[in-house]
């Protein structure tokens, strides 16, 4: 019998919106240590077992339903959406819908480079981080707050969604909602993991429930271990 866990399950309370902000599988990159940002990288193996797994521990395990799905367009997101879906029995009513807008932040001319060659770019260039470089980080904080505000007010006559986003962008939600709790600013959350979020229709107010649950994947602890990675 699955264990009870606190707010892991369909909502059907018609006055808050359910979001299962989830990050997309493993890709090579990760494995590597290889910025990503932009770039369009595809899951490896490992990744498309981890979202299958997902899709299984959602449908069969918790018998949660999506209303919908958003998704970062890039391969690696949508990708981890198809393999999760395959274990859906409803798959084919699912709309979903792929933006730019739910993108990792760009890291610029480092996008590619493994990490210890962006720290020694930046360095190089007289640069404090090699996070100077790409996207401003006040564009990048703009940019995810308006989709999830666009997100939560086009779905009022909806209770469950499904995010299918990258680690900084979860990061830098869960900064935008004030979650502090265990010094989340520092939060990368794990690959498949699911972060769920409710939102009140009635006061416009969002609670982060739980942050990074990674029980599809099994018994253990799931951390990325660099949180310089994206």
């Amino acid at each position: 019998m699955t264990a009870d866990i606190p707010f892991y399950c369909t909502n059907n309370d018609d006055n808050v919106l359910r979001l299962f902000v989830i990050r997309h599988g493993q890709t090579d990159s990760n494995l590597n240590k290889i910025l990503q940002g932009h770039k369009d990288t595809e899951l490896n193996a490992t990744g498309r077992e981890q979202a299958s797994k997902l899709g299984e521990y959602l449908s069969k395990e918790r018998d949660i339903h999506f209303d919908k799905i958003y998704s970062s367009d890039l391969q690696r997101c949508q990708q981890t959406v198809d393999s999760m879906l395959q274990h859906f029995e409803d798959r084919d009513r699912i709309e979903i819908v792929t933006t730019d807008k739910l993108r990792e932040r760009c890291m610029g001319v480092i996008e590619g480079m493994y990490l210890r060659d962006a720290e020694a770019y930046a360095e190089k260039m007289g640069k404090p981080s090699f996070r100077d470089f790409g996207e401003d980080a006040h564009v990048f904080q703009e940019r995810l707050s308006g989709v999830i505000n666009d997100i939560v007010t086009k779905n009022a006559a909806n209770k469950n969604l499904a995010v299918v986003s990258h680690g900084g962008a979860i990061r830098q939600i869960l900064r935008l909602l004030n979650y502090d709790e265990q010094n989340a600013s520092k939060i990368i959350v794990f690959n498949t993991s699911v972060t769920i979020i409710d939102y009140n229709k009635a006061d416009h107010q969002f609670a982060v429930r739980r942050v990074g649950n990674t029980q599809h994947l099994g018994s253990g602890e799931f951390i990325v271990s660099d949180l310089n990675l994206r």
